[in-house]
């Protein structure tokens, strides 16, 4: 570690690269955008030392890429991310509802049903709920190789359900969860892992849709003003 990095706060870097994760994940930043240091820094309120910390693990987590001369590129959603992703997706979803659904309440599933019906929630509220209901079956396991592994997707997962969503698909994600939260209180839960495995196949098909029309074209203050 050199002199300039321990004179950085630990917290200095950890803020500016939550920020700037959060940013891409929730797509406020889109894929394809190309983002300038200078403009990072600025955009951060940081120095370039949290600044480029935060560039160098977002790299490692695959969520952007240095292009030398030319800034830091927020890595697109390809056909093959979409495959590696969903093909874990579609094995892990229904495996962990029809396997650990019987662990929680009956109350848990009624709550959540009674959020879905809701028609006054936020798009961000509506993502949140989302990843909360699928957090439920995960934490309902109580294997931590099962945790660790969803927490290596996470991210992406949220990043691509944010995207699939980005037409008219909103309201048919939030029904489709309400069927599996209305199979599992039930207790049909062979009905309830293939209605997960079904959401997750159609959110498959949202994505490969919003990869191949290219809806990518977002312009924010992040971005560099040559993306070559």
């Amino acid at each position: 570690m050199s002199e300039l990095d321990r004179s950085v706060p630990k917290s200095l870097k950890q803020a500016a690269y939550e920020t700037l994760k959060q940013k891409i994940i929730s797509c406020e930043i889109l894929p394809g955008t190309l983002l300038t240091e200078d403009g990072l820094c600025e955009a951060l309120n940081a120095s370039r030392t949290p600044v480029r910390d935060a560039v160098g693990r977002l790299e490692q987590e695959r969520l952007v890429s240095i292009r030398p001369k030319k800034g830091i590129y927020v890595n697109r959603v390809s056909m093959n991310n979409i495959q590696e992703l969903f093909e874990i997706r579609l094995m892990f979803g229904p495996y962990v509802v029809r396997s650990f659904g019987n662990r929680i309440r009956d109350e848990e599933y009624t709550r959540f049903i009674q959020k879905f019906n809701r028609t006054d929630l936020t798009r961000e509220e509506l993502f949140a709920l989302d990843s909360a209901f699928h957090q439920l079956f995960v934490d309902a396991s109580r294997n931590r190789y099962i945790q660790c592994v969803y927490d290596m997707i996470k991210d992406q997962v949220v990043r691509c359900r944010i995207l699939a969503t980005a037409s008219d698909r909103l309201n048919t994600t939030q029904d489709e969860h309400r069927e599996i939260a209305q199979y599992c209180l039930q207790g049909n839960w062979d009905a309830a892992a293939e209605a997960m495995r079904n959401h997750i196949s159609n959110s498959k098909l949202a994505l490969i849709q919003y990869v191949m029309d290219g809806n990518r074209s977002a312009r924010n203050v992040f971005m560099a003003e040559d993306e070559g």
